[in-house]
This record gives structure tokens, C-alpha cells and sequence, in this order.
């Protein structure tokens, strides 16, 4: 009996997804991030803590889905040396521990133990292995993944995102305060002088490392976006963008013990996702497609959040929507791109939708 040869239908697969990567993209990170949802529960509720290294596979779920997506439509040799890619997976594995580990210590009070850093050491890989991808020898993933280790001359953008929506947050509360709303922005900062610096910075490179860079920006905005802007506008890819990107957060919501099953809930979330989207779009343009401003750009407003939690939820959607609507009328984001621009993908031809 004559053996088939399968290398046909492989490259009938490989062609499809070449072809709709957006939908191979979002089927990926779903996959991933809700077939692993049920770690959220397990670690967050139950203390199984052995579970941990799936909650991280899981929350980088966009991320490895772009690599994953990436590597398959690559169509040109390897390149670069293997040890080069080590080293880099070596220093984020490093990184990122030291990070969970000064995390743990000084945000959450957990105790140093060896069993605890051993369980950090395994936990962080999926992180490491995101960060290092910007060294793999695939030229399809480097390229995608370059602008997550470098700013490449985006040190202004950078600051200004370190600073848009914690202002912003601080903004909102000062209004509410000043329109005499009850319980508006009523908090108490854990420190004060360079501890809650240090604090500040501390829960800044862990939402960094382990949610917004690596996990969400690497994908929403460093895979997805350039490839929505290359058939619609930067505010409609926004838009379209945190409608998946708000389900996306389900598992982990859920384990947080947030209203899930509310409708409110969802709404809230919603129109409060589609005006930050809004903003990490028009900083990841601005900044000519960089991952790394958009991920400082997420975690800055999640640092933010953390330390300022009791915020007047209309008057802050009011705060933002201005703001939104501010860099949208002033960049004109309802217009496309131009098929040149580094925030725009280059198919070579292929639909991608």
C-alpha cells in the first residue's frame, strides 16, 4: 500500500493561516488562555500553587499565540546563532524571578522560602520565553517581537506613557473630590517617600513583566493591531480589539471574584476597555509600533489602579473619554494609516483577515 504524503495538506494549513492570521491569532490566544482558564480558580481560590506555571502559560496566552502564528507563516531560513537566543532567555528568566520574587516580598508579604523561589523559578519560564522570542532565530518572530526589548529611539513616548493614565486616574479622583461625590477616591497609599517608590516601581515592572508587556501587548497590539491597520482605520481597530479583548480576561475575572454574570458588569468594563484601547492604540502609533510603549502605556494604568483603587467610575469614564476623544479627533485616528507606516503590517500580498 503506497504511504500518502502529508506535506500537502501541511502546507494547505500553512497557507490558510498565512492567509487569516487575525482569525488563527484570536483562535490561538483563546485557545490557550480559556483551555488553561481553570488554573485562575485553582491558584487565586484554592491556594493549588503547584498549578502557578499554568496560570502564567495562560495570561501570556496572546503573546505565545503571535509567536506560535509568526513562526508558522515565516518563510525564510534561520538566522542568528542559537547561543545568542539562550543568553536572552537566561537574563529574562533571571529578570523576571527577581521581579516576582521583590513582588511577593514587598507587594503581597509573602515569606522567602526555598520552596516558594522554587516555585517562582518554574512559573516565570512562560514569561522568559516570550521576552527571549525577541531573539529567536526565526526572522518572522524577531521581527514581530523586536520593539518588546528595545524603544529604539521612543524614550519621550515611554515617559509620557509611564505618566498618561495614572494622571489621568489622579485626575478623575481630584473631580470627583472637587464636585463633592461621596466616597470618591477615598484611599490610603501603603508608604510614603522613596519606599512607596519603590513599591510603585516594583508592582510596575511585575504588571510589566507577567500581565501587560509580555502576556496582553505582545499580542493585542503588537500582533493584532498592525494587521487590523492594514484594512481600517487605528480607531476602529481599537475598538474592535477590546471586544475580544474584555472576554479574554473571563477566567481571571472570575477567580477575582468579580460580577461575571452581570450584564452591568460587562458594560462597564466594556466602554472602559474601548476608551484605554483607544489611548494604547494611539501611543503604540505614535511610538512607530512599539510593544514596549504600549506595554508601559497598560501597566502604568494598572500601577495606577493598584495604588489609587477607589476611583468615581463615571466621573473617570468622563476623565478618559476626553481624553480619548482629545487624541482622536487630534491624530484623526477615524482615517487609515498609510500602508508604509511601521504600525501597519506588510503581508507581501496575503489577505489576512
Amino acid at each position: 500500500m503506497p504511504i500518502r504524503k502529508t506535506g500537502g495538506s501541511l502546507d494547505g494549513i500553512r497557507e490558510w493561516i498565512r492567509g487569516h492570521q487575525l482569525t488563527a491569532f484570536y483562535v490561538c490566544t483563546f485557545v490557550i488562555t480559556w483551555g488553561l482558564g481553570f488554573s485562575y480558580g485553582a491558584v487565586m481560590r484554592r491556594q493549588q500553587f503547584l498549578l502557578a506555571p499554568l496560570v502564567m502559560v495562560a495570561t501570556c496566552g496572546p503573546g505565545l499565540a503571535g509567536i506560535i502564528v509568526s513562526a508558522i507563516i515565516n518563510t525564510e531560513p534561520r538566522q542568528g546563532k542559537r547561543r545568542t537566543f539562550w543568553i536572552a532567555f537566561f537574563a529574562a528568566w533571571v529578570l523576571s524571578t527577581l521581579v516576582m520574587v521583590a513582588n511577593n516580598a514587598l507587594i503581597n508579604h509573602t515569606p522567602v522560602s526555598p520552596v516558594i523561589l522554587g516555585f517562582t523559578v518554574i512559573a516565570v519560564l512562560p514569561v522568559a520565553f516570550v521576552i527571549s522570542m525577541a531573539y529567536s532565530r526565526v526572522p518572522a518572530v524577531r521581527r514581530y517581537l523586536s520593539s518588546l526589548v528595545r524603544l529604539r529611539g521612543n524614550w519621550g513616548w515611554a515617559l509620557l506613557a509611564m505618566a498618561a493614565m495614572p494622571g489621568l486616574i489622579a485626575l478623575s479622583i481630584a473631580i470627583s473630590r472637587l464636585s463633592g461625590r461621596p466616597a470618591s477616591g477615598d484611599f490610603h497609599l501603603p508608604a510614603a517617600g522613596l519606599t512607596l517608590v519603590g513599591l510603585i516601581a516594583v508592582k510596575f515592572l511585575y504588571q510589566m513583566f507577567f500581565f501587560n508587556a509580555t502576556g496582553e501587548e505582545a499580542g493585542w497590539r503588537g500582533f493584532a493591531l498592525p494587521r487590523f491597520q492594514t484594512f481600517t482605520s487605528p480607531l476602529m481597530a481599537a475598538v474592535v480589539i477590546a471586544f475580544f479583548w474584555v472576554p479574554w480576561h473571563f477566567f481571571l475575572w472570575q477567580a477575582e471574584g468579580r460580577a461575571v454574570t452581570s450584564g452591568r458588569f460587562w458594560a462597564e468594563y466594556l466602554a472602559v476597555h474601548i476608551l484605554f484601547s483607544v489611548i494604547i492604540v494611539w501611543f503604540y502609533n505614535r511610538s512607530r509600533g512599539s510593544i514596549l510603549v504600549a506595554g508601559i502605556t497598560h501597566a502604568a494604568a494598572n500601577t495606577g489602579f493598584a495604588f489609587m483603587p477607589r476611583i468615581d467610575l463615571p466621573i473617570f469614564l468622563a476623565t478618559v473619554a476626553v481624553a480619548a476623544l482629545v487624541l482622536i479627533l487630534t491624530d484623526r485616528m477615524w482615517k487609515n494609516l498609510p500602508s508604509g507606516h511601521p504600525a501597519v503590517y506588510a503581508p507581501g500580498g496575503a489577505v489576512i483577515r
